[in-house]
């Protein structure tokens, strides 16, 4: 049996469940709202393996031990409880269930906190980018209005601002309207980086299987955009593929979505960030399932040591994960 760790609101999570159904394969499922209000969870710290899920519903319990694999798409959902008591029923059952599955010996399809860096973006490009051997676009995480103006004057092709933590934000082309709102860089930093003109490229890769699509967007962030954009299935350069490969055993993490930018006049590749928890459904759909499959086929592959998965391809050779 597969563990399903997430929220019923996911469409992501209720996608992934479909695959599982789809495929006549056994699961349980956690909706973590649902076990904030009705479950608990009991973790004996001397067997971690015994940890117990315990949902308030028809579904009963389940004990880690007891299951093949673990699914997870975890969110702190206590910020929406309904009460105090109840927010901290959630926040105390999510930060529990995040410390047992960085360190349960089963597999885990992703640990949470595994890929830590991309709550600062920047830290997180420049830390990741060297593993893949890629180049990353000229980039100035600041709170000063003067070097931010300076920055945008010094990108000709113009300058994309973002956000600079974890929290999603939308990707935009600097202007006007952002240059009135510059001084607001004082109560919280943003990221400028050079705008690079090309295509996006989101690559998903599952353990050593890589599954590429380009997206052509009239806007810089494609995300934003319903109707007009232009998605192709893409063969990846071997340096490209090795790289991702190497970025997934280097991260410890067996499934990410990684995002390129190419350059259309120098066709060079950079890269942006690597998500350990990617909305993938829309890509999936586009590859017939492909994600899906990848994904269930490393659920239910032989494991030996749950948390010493490794990457049969890796150059490195490296766990990707470390008992603790």
């Amino acid at each position: 049996m597969i563990l399903c760790l997430g929220l019923a609101a996911d469409p992501t999570f209720v996608h992934g469940l479909r695959a599982l159904a789809a495929a006549d394969l056994p699961f349980a499922v956690v909706d973590l709202p649902t076990l904030a209000l009705y479950g608990d969870v009991t973790v004996p710290l001397d067997d971690l393996r015994a940890t117990t899920v315990r949902t308030g519903d028809s579904a009963g319990h389940v004990v880690l031990g007891e299951v093949r694999a673990v699914w997870c798409r975890p969110l702190n959902v206590s910020v929406a409880a309904p009460a105090p008591g109840t927010a901290r029923r959630a926040d105390g059952q999510y930060q529990a269930l995040c410390r047992v599955l960085e360190a349960v010996d089963l597999p885990v399809l992703n640990p949470p906190w595994r890929e830590a860096t991309n709550a600062t973006k920047l830290l997180h490009a420049v830390t990741l980018a060297p593993v893949g051997g890629w180049r990353t676009p000229r980039s100035c995480l600041t709170n000063d209005p003067a070097t931010a103006r300076a920055f945008v004057r010094s990108c000709p092709r113009g300058t994309v601002v973002k956000g600079a933590g974890a929290a999603k934000t939308w990707a935009a082309l600097f202007g006007s309207e952002h240059e009135r709102l510059l001084p607001r860089l004082r109560h919280s930093p943003a990221l400028f980086q050079e705008r690079i003109t090309g295509p996006d490229v989101r690559v998903h890769v599952v353990a050593d299987r890589a599954f590429a699509e380009s997206v052509h967007s009239p806007n810089v962030d494609y995300r934003t955009t319903h109707g007009a954009n232009r998605y192709a299935p893409l063969d990846l350069p071997p340096t490209v593929l090795e790289g991702c490969r190497r970025l997934v055993a280097d991260t410890r993490t067996p499934f990410l979505g990684v995002d390129f930018k190419i350059d259309e006049i120098t066709g060079d590749w950079y890269f942006l960030e690597a998500n350990s928890m990617p909305c993938y459904e829309g890509y999936d759909v586009r590859a017939d399932g492909a994600i899906s499959r990848a994904i269930l086929d490393w659920l239910t592959a032989p494991h030996p040591h749950g948390r010493t998965w490794v990457n049969p391809r890796s150059h490195s050779g490296r766990r990707s994960s470390r008992p603790r």
